[in-house]
């Protein structure tokens, strides 16, 4: 198809055609690319062993709700439910790994619906004493999202995902864990993503609680 291309074009028209194909051949080396990075930080020590149960509260999302689809030949499209999605990543990966009890978003949302404050309150103030006595609960996983939605080419799309987390103990205010993610993939959504990612994390997480 290229050739019988080449032969028809001449001048002008070669030139435009060769420009194109260079243009579609970096898009597809970009596409095939990743930006990855991740990284988990554990510091376990002996009251985090007495941590019965835990909540994860959704995702600060702020840094990318005002964001719309940008981007004429390159579009961006931000997910507008980011924060609960990767709340409910990190709860259902939890609960798979770890031996202590983990709040579904269910009970999460029902204990702070009862509370009467809402749950963006409660994320952004990082008020231990509240958090406890609304969620009864001894530690909670907060996060934070940078980039989270599709990247959309012409000849694929990229997810991405950028964001981290942190494990407290309330009890204490000492950071248990935090991880770190930021990645792109072609040929995937952000939410396939994140999960590809954060299970690989809390697999780590697991092999250290048992030590």
């Amino acid at each position: 198809m290229v050739i019988n291309l080449a032969k028809r074009a001449s001048g002008k028209q070669w030139i435009c055609l060769l420009w194109i194909l260079n243009l579609l051949t970096l898009l597809h080396c970009t596409g095939c690319s990743t930006t990855s990075k991740s990284t988990l930080n554990v510091n376990l020590d002996d009251s985090f062993h007495q941590v019965k149960t835990v909540a994860v509260l959704r995702f600060d999302d702020k840094a990318i709700q005002q964001e719309g689809v940008q981007g004429f030949v390159v579009q961006s499209i931000p997910n507008p439910d980011a924060g609960e999605i990767l709340a409910e990543i990190f709860t259902n990966e939890l609960s798979r790994v770890c031996t202590y009890s983990i709040l579904t978003r269910g009970e999460v949302k029902d204990r702070i619906r009862a509370s009467g404050v809402k749950e963006r309150t409660l994320t952004g103030q990082k008020d231990f004493a509240a958090l406890q006595k609304t969620l009864k609960v001894d530690a909670i996983v907060f996060g934070k999202i940078d980039a989270f939605g599709i990247k959309n080419m012409p000849i694929y799309e990229r997810g991405i995902a950028a964001f981290s987390a942190e494990c407290i103990d309330i009890r204490n205010g000492n950071v248990v864990w935090s991880v770190e993610v930021n990645r792109g993939e072609p040929y995937k959504n952000e939410i396939e993503v994140a999960k590809e990612m954060t299970r690989k994390l809390m697999e780590q997480l697991k092999d250290d609680l048992k030590k």
